[in-house]
Order: C-alpha cells, then structure tokens, then sequence
C-alpha cells in the first residue's frame, strides 16, 4: 500500500492551500469513544485484523459492525449503515473500496462522524486519476465536516487511551503503553517498527500512520501528541516536509515541553556545491539543507529504521543525560576495540578518564586490561563480580563521564532466561550511581517476553542490543541534552527595491549602499571611458560586459582579465560588448572595469529562496571553483554572526582562512559580519527576492571584498 505514497504527495499533486485540521479535531478522533467498523465481514482479512486489533486491547467504548447486506462478522451482528446504528458515532474505520469511499464518508457524516480512516489505495499514489479521485474526496469530507487519516493509509493504535483504527495485525505486542508516540507516513513500515520495538523493550503510547496525508500529516498528528503528558518522546518516519512553519511550531513546542523528536527523514541525496549558486535554485528538498534544518531545530536524525525505535526508546527512558562523555566498562576487550571505532565513525565523544579515576581502578587491585576508556575488565570478572561493579561506580564517577556504557551479556529468553549474577550485580551497581547507565549487548539479538521482564527486575532500565547501535543511540542522547534553541533576531526594516534585473554593476551598487564591501568598479559606455575607468583604478584591470540579462558573463565570452595597459582594455571592451549583443534578448548597458584582484582565498556566499524552507544562506569554498571543490555550508535564515562563524568552521578547506600553507590569515570576525549582512539584506529585500550571490567573495588578510554579485527575483 505504501510503494508510491510519496508521489501521492508530490508538489504536482498538491492541492491550493487548506486549513489545517485542528488539534482539538485531531485528539477527539485519537480518543474516539464510538466506533464503526465500516465494511465489516469474515470474509475480510482487513476486517478481521481491525477488529482483532480493537477488541485486544479492551477498548471502553462502544464498537458498531457495518455490512450492507446486514450479515453477521466476527460473532456479532451488524447494521446495514452507520445511520442504521440508531446513534451517533465518532470514528468511522472505512474498510471498502476506493470507489466506495464517498458513499461511505456520506453515510458516516450523516451519523455523526468527525473521523475517519480511509484504507483504499488507488488515490494519490496511482497518477493523475487518482490524484483527482484524492482531491474530490477531500472537498466532499470538507463539505460534510470530516476529517480522514489516509487515504492509502492503516490508520492509529492509541495504547493510553485503549483506541484503535488499525486495519491490520496489531502493530505492537501488547496493550501495555509506553512514552513514545512513533508516527509514519508508511504504515507498513510502522508495524514493523512496532515488532521489532516489542523484541526490545521499547513500548509506544501511540503507533500512527499518515498514508497518502490528503487532510491529515505527520506534522498535525506530531503537534497533536505532544502535548499528551503521557507522551515523553516523538519518533518520526517522514519521507516529506511541506512545510517549515508548522514544522517550526512543532519543534518550538517539542523544546518548550523538553520532549524529543527522533527522525528517519527518507529521501537523501548528495548535494552538490552549484546549488549555492544563485540560478539553481536547488535547494528545494535537498538533504543537506534537511539535515540543517532538523538540527536547528533539535530533531534527533537516524538513518535507519532500528536506529529509530532504539534512539527513541534511550531518549524517552533517560530524559536529558548529565554533561560529559562517554565512559565504557567491557567484559571484553575485542569489545572495547569496536566501540573506539564506533565512537569516532559516529562522533560520539569518549571520555578520557582522570587520574583519580585511573588511581581507583588501580587500588581495587584488580588486573584491568588498562586502567583507561574503553575499560577492559578482563574475564576475571566472569567469576568475580566485585570486579565489575567496582568498575561502574568507579566510571560513574569520573568528571568527564556522562553517561556509563556497561557492555556484557544480556540473556534472550532461549538458550539462557535469567539474568546472570553478574548481571543482577550490575544492576544493584546501577542502583547505586548517579549517572544514566545502559547495558551492551555486543551483538543485535532479539530478547523475548520473559527475559525482558528479568532484566528489567534486576534494575537494568536502559539496555541496547549491538555495539553500534548503542554507540549511536548514546551520542545522539549527549547531542540532544546539549542541544539548546536560539534565537536570532530579525530584521525590522525593509528595503524598498524594485523587482526588476540587476546587472553586475547595479548589484554591486546595491551591495555596496548597505554596508558589503566591493571591489571598486567604473561602469563604462564607451572605449574611452572603459580606458579612462582602467587608469584610474589601477593596473592590471578587468572588463566584464554589464548586462542583467547575462548572469554567466564567461560562458558567453563577456569577461576579459589581466589587462595590462589601454591597448588590452580598448580590445576587451570591443570584444566583450560584441560578445553579449550577440545574446538573445539581453540589452547590453556597457562594461564593468575594474581592478585585478590576486591572491587570497575566494570564497562565494549566496541566499537562495527554497520553497518549502524559506531564505537559505549558502558559504562554499572555492569562487570559480565551487564546482569542483564541493565545499559549502548551508543555514536557514535569519543567522548572526556567530552562526556564520559555525559555517566557516564547517567548510573542509577552513584552514585556508586560517593561514595555512603561508598564507594570510583571514579577520574571520570581518569576515562573519559581511556574510551576516548578506543575510540580513536578503530578508530586507522582502519576498519577491529569489537570489542573491557574492561569487567570488574575496578574502586576504583584513581585506574582503565581493568581486562579483547577482540579484534575481521571482
């Protein structure tokens, strides 16, 4: 069902603007006290598994049965429509064909409903007649006032509140809840998060997919469950984000409620540095300006679906971890190895024990591999467990440690059922420390019913299953704990500019008027003047044609550089201004001289409208190069200074603005505030504003200047 329901939501399909379903219609469906299960019948695998579903987890409310031919399903008998119920329902659960559908919202309408589930498929995700189909059905539930998760879609289970609209086997393994509200776009991937969560250890409050999201997203259903109390952490699998201001809304409240977002954005794809450029206009989608944006926002990004529901299940138990590193007690020193090559394959920082530390290791008189991080407690501690728990307490201590990995053997409820003495010593150590402790499992196993249940009762609270997966999953606890919003303050002042092409020239000037440094430049009519312009700014000098029209001035042959005296300027002018007149279209307003720059490092730096995100500032290395080099940076704006700096500091060839290789270092605080400006300029230009690029941005020492600027507008 789930194979196309990205195109389902592809901006082609996208409907004109509607008002969001509010939280209070959405909540009111999640606890749904009526429902009718529409399509009803034993000949339905889709019936039997939703009232399968329904009943296990003993839901208070009343349960209808609809089947229009009046026939009895699943030992009880039915009504031939919801109206024929005789009162009023709250959730209708559409097991029926697509074609069927609209008769079926009618009927549920007029019964009562505000919520329905549509299962079909053969809307969004199956082309053009269907996306016609999609965007009828949602102006006929707008007329009848109501609102459907789907279509193409399996529908929610709300384990606190004992509700389900699932049309499937139950995507979790019981009805005990737990404080992860887990939200999909692919319900079928859903369930299988909801199996694999159940093998360890990991219980959701919530399991809620979003199929085709005709009138329903992620982001409502998200900004909806969060304010549940009983919810303490969203985990998200989302293949699109539409929009950032409800995004924003989300992760703002997500903060404010200090609950994280865990989330498996699909879709990546490299970027490549031309989308800095401002005639790209790329950006739209793009992962690393998702990967950004997400970040900003404190969202938690994994990149599988078991990183997801291990991640999310960490966060949710341990809340914000203490400030500090990583410290790891092993029983194995193979094992110590694998976590130093994951902790830096993950940026996942390790801490380095004190001396106080290493001198208490030491006085236990045990023989420690080494007395340093990964600890290696050596298989002495099989038969002494004393070993192992002087070991924890004594991590837990160091100052530099913030969370304690404790990697051994936990049992799987086949070949071994109980907890070892070990291990129930470990957690007695637990007990006793003040600092967040998970157990390693050093290979991924499945844990069965039982010996959950045991490792649970000896005070193992927090356990991961596979060395990397802890690994991750510990450093994205210690990212998020750290992680506080900020805010930057945006412009208050507009800049009244007229919407219209802008040569070289003219975007110099306009630069220049708002505090950007340039490159002193004459613009040139004639050959005389070009010459004149040439000697008085200095030799050697270039001639770039001056046209709005033409943004790529050397594709067309319009840029001559290295002029020595008036003889090279004469030529280039001619040469130059006959090359544009050439141009379809483009109206030729003279040449741009200016003098030669060398040396230095060039850098371009640009803002770029993306039509999901907004404004979005763009630092790359490389000038002529950015191609090649591949080398950029992206935020979202507004940013200040200090984000600029954090950009710079990203750029893998930084070290060239910091003198490397002999040369000059750059004012890197000059250099953060003329990049800022460009960004506040941008936001003053209001929204007509397409483009605005410094390609390339000179920069040698204290001395920055943009050599070369485009404007576009939409």
């Amino acid at each position: 069902m789930d194979a196309a329901v990205a195109d389902a939501r592809s901006p082609d399909a996208a409907a004109p603007a509607r008002a969001r379903p509010s939280r209070e219609r959405l909540h009111s469906i999640l606890t749904s006290r009526s429902v009718a299960l529409v399509g009803a019948s034993d000949n339905s695998r889709w019936s039997l598994t939703a009232h399968a579903t329904l009943t296990a987890f003993g839901y208070p409310g009343k349960l209808f049965l609809v089947n229009r031919r009046g026939v009895d399903a699943h030992g009880s008998p039915t009504s031939t429509s919801c109206q024929a119920i005789g009162e009023p329902i709250d959730l209708a659960v559409c097991i029926v064909s697509a074609e069927s559908l609209p008769d079926a919202l009618r009927d549920a309408a007029a019964a009562g409903a505000r919520g329905a589930i549509a299962l079909a498929s053969g809307f969004g995700e199956s082309g053009d007649a269907g996306r016609q189909a999609q965007a009828a059905l949602v102006e006929l539930a707008d007329e009848l006032d109501v609102t459907f998760f789907g279509p193409n879609c399996l529908g929610f289970v709300n384990l606190v509140d004992r509700v389900s609209g699932w049309a499937s086997p139950s995507p979790v393994a019981g009805p005990e809840p737990g404080p992860i509200a887990l939200i999909s776009q692919s319900g079928g991937l859903a369930a299988q998060m909801g199996r694999f969560a159940a093998k360890h250890g990991v219980r959701f409050s919530h399991v809620i997919s979003t199929g085709n999201e005709a009138m329903v997203d992620a982001l409502d259903v998200a900004r909806t469950v969060v304010e549940d109390e009983r919810v303490r952490c969203l985990a998200m699998f989302v293949e699109a984000i539409g929009d950032a201001r409800r995004f924003d809304e989300l992760t703002a409240r997500a903060a404010e409620l200090d609950k994280p977002i865990v989330m498996m954005k699909v879709g990546r794809s490299a970027l490549a540095a031309e989308v800095i450029a401002s005639h790209t206009g790329a950006l739209a989608g793009d992962d690393a300006l998702i990967d950004v944006a997400l970040r900003a926002a404190g969202v938690i990004r994994v990149g599988s679906l078991e990183e997801l529901v291990v991640t999310a299940g960490l966060v949710a138990g341990t809340g914000r971890v203490p400030a500090g590193k990583l410290g790891v007690v092993s029983i194995s020193g193979g094992a110590c190895d694998v976590v130093v090559d994951s902790a830096d394959a993950f940026g996942t920082p390790l801490a380095a024990f004190s001396e106080q530390t290493q001198a208490r290791l030491r006085e236990t008189g045990s023989a420690y591999g080494a007395a340093h991080n990964p600890l290696d407690v050596t298989g002495a501690a099989v038969g002494g467990v004393q070993l192992m728990t002087d070991a924890i307490e004594a991590v837990a201590a160091d100052p530099d440690v913030g969370v304690v990995a404790i990697l051994d053997v936990l049992p799987d409820g086949h070949r071994q059922a109980e907890p070892s003495a070990r291990l129930t010593a470990i957690g007695e150590a637990i007990a006793r420390v003040d600092k967040p402790c998970v157990v390693v499992h050093q290979l991924a196993q499945d844990i069965t019913g039982d010996a959950l249940a045991a490792i649970e009762g000896v005070g193992i609270e927090h356990r991961i299953c596979g060395i990397d997966e802890a690994v991750k999953a510990i450093g994205s606890a210690m990212r998020w704990s750290a992680w506080q919003p900020r805010t930057v303050a945006m412009p208050t002042t507009t800049i009244d500019a007229a919407p219209t092409p802008l040569s070289e020239s003219e975007a110099l000037a306009l630069l220049g008027s708002h505090g950007i440094p340039v490159v002193p430049s004459r613009l040139a009519t004639t050959a005389d003047e070009a010459v004149a312009a040439a000697n008085e700014l200095g030799y050697p000098a270039v001639v770039k044609v001056a046209s709005a029209q033409i943004l790529h001035k050397s594709d067309i042959g319009g840029v001559a550089l290295d002029l020595r005296d008036e003889g090279d300027v004469r030529a280039a002018f001619a040469r130059v201004t006959a090359a544009a007149a050439k141009v379809e279209g483009a109206r030729v307003d003279g040449a741009l001289v200016a003098p030669m720059r060398s040396g230095g490092v060039e850098l371009i730096a640009g803002v770029v409208r993306d039509p999901v995100w907004g404004l979005v500032l763009a630092v790359g290395l490389g000038g002529v190069w950015v191609n090649v080099l591949n080398d950029s940076s992206l935020r979202r704006l507004p940013a200040d200074e200090v984000v600029v700096r954090e950009m710079l500091d990203e750029l893998r060839g930084s070290s060239l603005l910091e003198g490397a290789r002999g040369s000059k270092p750059a004012d890197l605080e000059r250099l953060a505030a003329v990049i800022a400006g460009l960004g506040r300029l941008a936001l003053q230009l209001g929204p007509r504003l397409e483009s605005i690029e410094i390609n390339p941005l000179r920069v040698d020492g204290d001395a920055i200047e943009a050599l070369d600027a485009a404007v576009t507008w939409n």
